[in-house]
């Protein structure tokens, strides 16, 4: 852990958010609020340890926390989808232990609401299927169990696009009231969402070269009829049946790569 401790970055913007709320009274609001924040990653942290995952930065600002990996694309899907939910799963029990505290009369009451409020409001925001949230992490874990790589890749795209779509116009139908706050999240998930479609093509290439540099003996074998690199799919070995004669996924992938 001392060694993650010199990967973690913090925003300076979030430096200045927490010396405004100390100046305006809202300090104990954003403590609690980001504190639940670090709880939530540092789930994912001890997760990702606990499967020996190469941790490469732990940044937070304004928008949350973000883990970025040196590791390689076709990860184990239990893996990848235990470390995706382990956030939730120590926001739960950071919420469980506020809750036994409160109960004992260790927290007075409107800490302990304040606590059950961004809890609670933290959770249904990051749980949202929207690039980069858990959700689409977890979405995406989903989709790889029956299509094709980038296929998953592109559905993740396309439900990321309807869910902010549809969230931004509920809450225009129940007229929210749009802050500012609001509209810094809206643009930063809506960058990040463009930034993904653009890379699709380089995650995909990565995938490829990740397959023919790095070949594991995957036990699911998928069948693959003519030369379509792009029907590859994640924790299997593929297997290529061009014309009367099959070929091996290392095979094909070394005419790409040689």
């Amino acid at each position: 852990m001392r060694s993650i401790c010199k990967k973690i970055e913090i925003k300076p913007e979030l430096l200045i958010v927490f010396f405004l709320s100390f100046l305006s009274g809202l300090f104990r609001d954003v403590l609690i609020f980001f504190t639940i924040i670090f709880i939530h990653e540092i789930g994912h942290i001890i997760t990702s340890l606990l499967y020996n995952w190469k941790i490469k930065k732990v940044s937070f600002g304004i928008c949350g926390g973000f883990i970025t990996y040196e590791e390689k694309i076709d990860k184990p899907f239990n893996e990848e989808f235990l470390i995706a939910i382990s956030g939730f799963l120590f926001q739960i029990l950071f919420y469980l232990l506020a809750f036994f505290f409160y109960k004992n009369n260790i927290l007075d009451i409107k800490l302990m609401y304040l606590i059950q409020k961004y809890d609670y409001s933290i959770f249904l925001f990051n749980i949202l299927p929207i690039i980069p949230l858990d959700g689409s992490k977890i979405i995406n874990v989903i989709l790889n169990l029956f299509f094709t790589f980038k296929k998953s890749l592109k559905i993740t795209f396309f439900i990321s696009t309807l869910t902010i779509i549809l969230v931004l116009f509920n809450m225009i139908f129940l007229s929210v009231k749009i802050e500012c706050s609001y509209i810094m999240i809206f643009l930063f998930l809506i960058k990040k969402i463009i930034i993904f479609y653009k890379d699709i093509s380089y995650l995909f290439n990565r995938f490829l070269f990740e397959r023919y540099a790095y070949p594991n003996k995957y036990k699911k074998i998928n069948v693959i009829k003519g030369y379509n690199l792009e029907k590859l799919k994640r924790q299997q070995v593929s297997e290529f049946i061009i014309g009367e004669k099959r070929y091996k996924e290392k095979e094909i992938l070394s005419k790409v790569f040689d």
